[in-house]
C-alpha cells in the first residue's frame, strides 16, 4: 500500500489543525486515511502528517485543488513550506 508524507510549517498549530481538520471529508472521499499527525522536535513549527491510500491517480487530482489552497490560507500554512512525498513500503532484502 503507498503512502503519502506531507510536510508543513504554520504560524500557529491550533489554527492549522482547524484547518487540516476541516478535509477531512474531502480526504475521506479521496480515499485517504490517516496514520499519524506528528509535530517535528525540533521546530514545532512543522507537522509532519503521514497517510495510507490505493489509488494514486486520485490522490495526485488533490494536489493542489482550490480547497486545498483555501485550507492552507486559512490554517496559516507558510507559502512555499509544504512537502508532498509519495512513498511505498521497501521491499525485505
Amino acid at each position: 500500500m503507498p503512502y503519502l508524507l506531507v510536510k508543513q510549517r504554520f504560524s500557529d498549530y491550533t489554527q492549522w489543525r482547524t484547518a487540516f481538520d476541516s478535509l477531512d471529508g474531502q480526504r475521506t472521499a479521496l480515499g485517504l486515511d490517516l496514520v499519524t499527525v506528528t509535530r517535528n522536535m525540533a521546530d514545532p513549527a512543522e507537522a509532519v502528517v503521514l497517510f495510507r491510500f490505493d489509488d494514486m491517480d486520485q490522490v495526485r487530482r488533490h494536489f493542489p485543488s482550490p480547497e486545498l489552497e483555501e485550507a492552507h490560507r486559512r490554517g496559516g500554512v507558510i507559502e512555499g513550506s509544504t512537502q508532498v512525498t509519495f512513498l511505498r513500503e521497501a521491499e525485505a532484502a
